[in-house]
This record gives C-alpha cells, sequence and structure tokens, in this order.
C-alpha cells in the first residue's frame, strides 16, 4: 500500500511538472487581444490594444489603452502568477493555452472576465 501511494505522488509530480514546463514554453510570446468578457457580455475596453510578452527570462509586459505594465511572471498548473515592478503578485487562471490562443479566467471585484488573445 506504501509503495502504491509513493508511485501515484510520483505519477502526479510528474504530471504537473510536465503541464507546468509544457505552458511555459507555450506562452512565450507575443498576444494580442481579441474579446474580453464579463457574464457573457463584451467589455468596454479598447481590447485591440491590449496585449501581453512574455519572454524565456520570466519577463513580462502588459500594455492596455496607452498603459504600459512590466514585471516577472511565472506559470504554475493551470495559473498564471504576475509581479509588477514595485507590485504585488496577481493570480489568474489558464483556462486556455495552445501555439495559438491564450484565455485568461479573471476575478475583478467579485465579477468573473474571460480575456481572449492570439499569438501574434
Amino acid at each position: 500500500m506504501k509503495n502504491s501511494t509513493f508511485f501515484c505522488g510520483i505519477v502526479l509530480l510528474c504530471i504537473i511538472s510536465c503541464t507546468d514546463t509544457k505552458n511555459n514554453k507555450l506562452i512565450i510570446g507575443k498576444w494580442q487581444g481579441v474579446q474580453w468578457k464579463s457574464n457573457g457580455k463584451d467589455l468596454d475596453r479598447n481590447i485591440a490594444s491590449t496585449s501581453f510578452t512574455f519572454d524565456d527570462k520570466a519577463s513580462y509586459s502588459f500594455e492596455n489603452a496607452g498603459k504600459i505594465e512590466k514585471g516577472s511572471y511565472k506559470v504554475e498548473n493551470e495559473s498564471l502568477f504576475t509581479t509588477p515592478e514595485k507590485g504585488l503578485e496577481i493570480m489568474v487562471k489558464i483556462l486556455k493555452l495552445s501555439t495559438d490562443s491564450l484565455v485568461f479566467g479573471m476575478n475583478n471585484g467579485g465579477q468573473e472576465e474571460i480575456l481572449t488573445l492570439v499569438k501574434k
């Protein structure tokens, strides 16, 4: 029994590690916003001015409506953690990450928001 519990723990750790490694590689690049919704409705945001850039050195930049935020990031499981320069760490859920699309699930004051981006 002890050996099977240990084996299951090792398998789970491998699955989590492989997902992290894959997501860390897939997220690298420039992502352009194409849709931002809350409760199924488009938000009144200039989505064309929304983009993220993630590099392979764990640095990111976020641009929205002419404002630029820079900092560091990490991907763990299906979560993205960003820490802006001189700011606090923020976590968003990665709902989808593929070679050409990235979808974030966010909480903005109790309202769920979904941000969809495509790779440039």
